[in-house]
């Protein structure tokens, strides 16, 4: 497995049968061990850095089915804090060719701070013709309540008129592209399964956040609103990558790449990328 200093520069495509996934990366953030509830790094140290954090990639990814222009997630926006150092989608998104007014649907897996960022800048949306998608439980749990605080709030219903709410699991977003409900990281996080030909990609959001998770599924993260649910999608979705031509895509892993099960001397392994 690739360790994190080699993986996170310089973002690479993934092929999806005849579908590339472009990720593009809008900054960097820092995560301490201690956000896995009752986790163990002892066989996880190469995804630490020197200090013994756990750096992970912030970004999106940008997906082009026919004419159309698909963004999975919006980075986290300009913010240099003690968790991110975050702010070059726009940039980058511009070196993979596309203006933000290109974009024709932004899918959302989820509204916490760094997947809706760049939804909102300057009081309107940044991606102007686009159509947001979001699951309805969490525009209710995000936007109505608000589950992540009033600022937030405000900043989602300034874009309130791009979004189109999902209601049912299983809807299709353009050809070849269904979400997946995922739920526990928060009420209504929803995953995208990329299908063409015989291959599968599911782009997890936050259903894992590190690729020990892979093997430590009941590892619960801090900003999980419901832990137990969250580690039972986790193992649904382990289960769900030993289908021949599936592979899984969590945001934060590094380099932004996809995790596959592979068979090697009679057993099988993960590799990531």
């Amino acid at each position: 497995m690739a360790s994190y200093d080699q993986a996170m520069s310089n973002p690479t495509p993934i092929r999806v049968g005849e579908i590339v996934v472009e990720p593009i990366l809008d900054g960097i953030g820092l995560l301490s061990t201690s956000d896995w509830l009752g986790s163990d790094w002892t066989d996880h140290q190469h995804l630490l850095d020197a200090a013994g954090f756990v750096p992970v990639p912030v970004g999106a990814f940008l997906v082009r089915i026919g004419d159309k222009k698909l963004l999975l997630d919006a980075g986290v926006g300009v913010v240099i804090d003690e968790m991110f150092t975050a702010g070059a989608l726009l940039d980058n998104l511009a070196l993979a060719g596309v203006t933000p007014e290109e974009i024709d649907v932004v899918m959302v897996s989820h509204l916490h701070a760094d997947h809706m960022g760049w939804l909102e800048r300057d009081g309107g949306a940044t991606f102007s013709n686009a159509t947001i998608r979001v699951a309805a439980a969490e525009w209710e749990y995000f936007a109505e309540n608000p589950g992540g605080g009033r600022r937030r709030a405000a900043r989602l219903k300034a874009v309130a008129d791009h979004v189109e709410l999902i209601d049912t699991d299983g809807t299709t977003i353009l050809p070849g592209v269904t979400t997946r409900l995922t739920p526990g990281h928060t009420p209504g996080h929803t995953s995208t399964v990329i299908s063409s030909g015989t291959e599968r990609l599911i782009v997890l959001g936050d259903a894992m956040h590190c690729p020990a998770q892979l093997t430590e599924t009941e590892w619960q993260f801090f900003y999980d609103v419901d832990g137990a649910l969250a580690a039972e999608t986790r193992r649904g979705l382990v289960r769900e990558a030993e289908v021949p031509g599936t592979a899984l895509l969590p945001c934060h892993f590094p380099g932004m790449q996809a995790a596959r099960l592979v068979e090697a001397t009679g057993t099988r392994r993960w590799v990531v990328g």
